[in-house]
């Protein structure tokens, strides 16, 4: 019943949200976290103020969680205006130099993670003229589905199906070196959070070291990339470095690298990721 809600509130808000201005439609967002949301889903409320107990005790766990919240729901928000975002001026870059520096030398896997409003990330790709391929799993309502496709699409990009036929294209991605993979790091899965580790222990599935792997197999830099949310309805998009994998040493050591770069960057900015609501200890 709770999902159905939901679900009818996110369908019934959409069209209408896409008449009003951008920061509007994200006060709405946040609010409606504020108000509606948590009584919706008390369970998450509790998981939520315990994960922020668990991996940042330097938090209060009530306020982080109510700032967690604000932000998924912005997130949902938003995307009735998101193509209008770059061209309203609302995203900065950092770290332009080094997706650069990197489509020069040879293939390139961006390693995302969803943080601030993730989308943000696969139409900053495009905007700099990098033809994102994002490898999507199925979102979990048939509208969130449509209009997800629809702004991916409309925004410049195409998509993988996130199944076991993955691999081939996710290679030929690559292999082509005229597109740029968008990858998640922090893939939910059957009700798991399989990445990063956040102290669980070296990922040994999921898509960490499968990013790995494809490094392995295409020669491909792997570059982490994320969405930072500025105040108002204002996006910074930060590039890092590639990771620096080992030359010679195992698919665990590897992970492990890539691991210890996505965990950092998660840890420190716990409020505006997408699944401190999901995230399980163990």
């Amino acid at each position: 019943m709770r999902a159905l809600l939901a679900a009818g509130l996110e369908r019934a808000l959409f069209h209408p949200l896409k008449l009003l201005p951008s920061e509007t439609v994200t006060r709405i967002g946040a609010g409606l976290a504020r108000g509606v949301v948590p009584r919706l889903y008390p369970h998450l409320q509790e998981r939520a103020m315990a994960t922020f107990r668990a991996l940042r005790p330097d938090l209060d766990p009530e306020a982080a969680t109510a700032e967690s919240w604000g932000n998924i729901a912005a997130s949902f928000a938003e995307m009735s205006r998101i193509l209008r975002f770059w061209e309203e001026g609302r995203v900065e870059v950092v770290g332009e130099a080094h997706l650069r520096a990197a489509r020069t030398a040879g293939p390139l896997l961006l390693a995302g993670l969803h943080l601030g409003n993730p989308e943000v990330l696969g139409l900053t790709l495009a905007k700099l003229g990098l033809r994102p391929v994002g490898v999507a799993t199925r979102q979990p309502s048939d509208f969130r589905e449509q209009v997800i496709t629809d702004i991916r699409l409309r925004g410049g990009g195409r998509m993988i199906r996130a199944d076991r036929g993955a691999g081939r294209p996710a290679i030929r991605v690559l292999e082509g070196r005229q597109e740029t993979l968008l990858f998640w790091m922090d893939d939910y899965i059957g009700g798991v959070v399989r990445g990063p580790s956040l102290g669980r222990g070296p990922r040994t599935e999921g898509n960490i070291p499968y990013a790995v792997r494809l490094a392995r197999l295409t020669g491909c830099a792997i570059v982490p990339g994320f969405v930072e949310r500025l105040p108002g309805t204002r996006f910074r998009t930060h590039f890092l470095p590639p990771v620096a994998l080992p030359p010679e040493g195992s698919l665990e050591e590897g992970a492990a690298a890539l691991d210890a770069v996505v965990d950092a960057v998660v840890r420190e900015r716990l409020t505006q990721w997408l699944f401190t609501i999901s995230w399980r200890p163990g």
